[in-house]
């Protein structure tokens, strides 16, 4: 079979296309390499769906291992998630310098795919890292999947949903595969009581398929997917869409800590040369970064950046990568990235224009390769402009990785000044730039999760009010899947102040993929006092809402557990308390 070279992929491209309802005789699934184990690859099921929702007759399995434990026809007994025997999983030899161990299904007659769901190698806790880690999936040689796979465990509180790969969003065709399903059969979760095709507006007549790159895999550059590019603050032309639908309802009254947009032209500073002076990394020993920065102007416009040049003390060339525009990236090579000595005299960067220039502010993205790697990102910087001189101000730390536009911005008559703060010990309340709500399960539906709103109230137990460029989510809606265009259930709707609804039109709900948690984040640009978090269950199709959630403040969980599911007549609701 020819496959395109990826090294971090043993020698397959990692980046591919969902399509929608695929046809075809021959299902070919490549155990790319498994979690961690150096000599053996596994699985426990395969499942397979066709369009009309019943199972695909199989007329062969075979596979190319030479070695394996365990009978390959043992994969579509339909027992995965409840199976912990090895008798009756199939386990083959595995090299890391061999091609990959291969599963081919080939198919009584050709058969259109709607779903598919691996059930992965689960014998015990340790065993279960012979689990397949990278499946790529090929239909008549065509790629139809790249992904990872959940690594399975043998006691579980909550029953295993397996990895789900959909191929339709269909309402009718998931509804005939739900009456087939014997798992959910099983679990008793089959309720959904409305259409699909209602719901999310599909037009099945013109099918187009998912991008896997931006919804399965870590986004390498500006090729985002279903990822909302967040509002700057101040920034009129970026925003003006979201500030004609959004703001207006919003209001501009600040109730709270969190920070307020700054008037037009306040803090206005006017020259050519700006100089950046980095006093502090967040953690990491040796080394800081960045991956952009962005000028503001008058009224929150955008400097040209290619009329402005930057040098760095230590004369590294690299640091112009800064000013390139490749801001929401995880690629080394599209970031900044030098030797830092904390100890030694400041690092400092020099912006020169070819011309005088009004400046308000500074957009930032912090150094961006990895979660581990995002500690060599700047954490305190000088900032000097002209004349004008400002304390030093904290950066917040990137998250290392592109689920949402990870920008910050600096108004200079606005600056998160280093200085200790007395309210914590008064208030006890968390203090954080980012709010994460990671949605682990939902009471029963297996392709979609939602709620109707969020509330944060700060340590005065006053709440706060949100913007636009505070909130984002990934997968940001159900508007990333093909075909879905305007739908009103997008993120912004978990902000807009109607949570004790059973209107669509005020609620958030979002696809469920393969091995991906859904996740919700609050973003501020100074840290902010957080003293209580409310959420507000998807009401519409109760057994959408979330059930399982996790809660962290700038990476440290705060809080884990259950969110009462809605009724028909009753908004679920958990009110979460962060004060310590």
């Amino acid at each position: 079979m020819d496959a395109e070279a990826d090294s971090s992929s043993n020698g397959f491209q990692m980046d591919c296309t969902i399509p929608e309802l695929p046809a075809g005789q021959k299902l070919r699934l490549f155990l790319v390499k498994p979690w961690d184990d150096p000599n053996f690859v596994g699985l426990n099921t395969v499942e397979i769906f066709s369009s009309k929702g019943t199972r695909a007759e199989i007329a062969s399995i075979t596979t190319n291992a030479a070695e394996s434990q365990g009978s390959v026809e043992s994969l579509l007994c339909g027992n995965g998630f409840r199976c912990t025997d090895p008798k009756e999983m199939w386990l083959a030899k595995y090299s890391a310098t061999e091609g990959p161990v291969w599963v081919e299904i080939v198919f009584a007659e050709p058969t259109e795919l709607a779903m598919i769901r691996i059930w992965n190698y689960n014998e015990s806790r340790v065993h279960a890292l012979r689990g397949v880690h990278e499946m790529r999936i090929e239909l008549d040689d065509v790629v139809v999947f790249f992904g990872e796979m959940s690594c399975a465990y043998s006691e579980q509180v909550v029953q295993p949903l397996g990895d789900t790969i959909l191929f339709t969003t269909s309402d009718a065709i998931l509804e005939a595969v739900s009456e087939n399903d014997a798992f959910l059969q099983e679990a008793g979760e089959i309720t959904r009581t409305t259409s699909l095709l209602d719901l999310l507006h599909i037009d099945v007549s013109t099918p187009s398929p998912l991008d896997t790159n931006a919804l399965f895999n870590l986004p390498a550059s500006a090729s985002l997917g279903g990822i909302v590019h967040r509002p700057t603050t101040g920034d009129l032309r970026r925003r003006a869409s979201l500030s004609e639908l959004l703001l207006a309802e919003f209001g501009s009254a600040s109730t709270s800590d969190a920070p307020s947009e700054a008037s037009e032209d306040e803090g206005a500073v006017a020259g050519r040369v700006f100089h950046m002076e980095i006093t502090a990394n967040w953690g990491a020993p040796d080394v800081v970064g960045l991956t952009g920065v962005q000028f503001l102007g008058p009224h929150g416009t955008l400097l040209d950046n290619s009329k402005c040049s930057v040098k760095a003390s230590n004369g590294d060339d690299a640091v112009k990568r800064i000013l390139d525009g490749q801001n929401l990236t995880t690629k080394a090579d599209e970031m900044w990235l030098c030797k830092f000595d904390p100890e030694g005299p400041p690092l400092c960067l020099t912006f020169t224009f070819t011309e005088t220039v009004s400046v308000t502010g500074i957009s930032v993205w912090n150094y961006n390769e990895s979660p581990e790697m995002a500690y060599a990102g700047v954490r305190c910087a000088q900032f000097y402009f002209g004349s004008r001189t400002l304390s030093s101000v904290l950066l917040r730390k990137a998250p290392g990785y592109v689920f949402f536009d990870f920008v910050q911005d600096v108004l200079f008559d606005k600056v998160q000044l280093l200085r200790p703060s007395t309210a914590r010990p008064n208030t006890r309340s968390i203090n954080a730039f980012i709010y994460q709500i990671r949605l682990l399960s939902s009471w029963g539906d297996e392709f979609y999760i939602g709620l109707n709103g969020i509330e944060i109230f700060d340590r005065h137990n006053q709440l706060i009010s949100l913007k636009p460029q505070n909130i984002a989510a990934f997968p940001e809606s159900v508007n990333v899947l093909p075909n879905v265009v305007g739908d009103p259930r997008s993120s912004d709707k978990l902000i807009d102040g109607v949570n004790d609804t059973t209107k669509p039109a005020h609620m958030w709900l979002t696809p469920i993929f393969p091995n991906k948690y859904a996740r919700i984040f609050i973003i501020f640009d100074m840290p902010t006092f957080v003293s209580q978090i409310c959420v507000y269950n998807y009401r519409k199709n109760p057994e959408r809402g979330v059930r399982h959630i996790a809660i962290s403040a700038d990476d440290l969980i705060v809080f884990s557990g259950e969110v009462p599911q809605s009724t028909t007549g009753q908004t679920g609701k958990l009110a979460i308390s962060l004060r310590e």
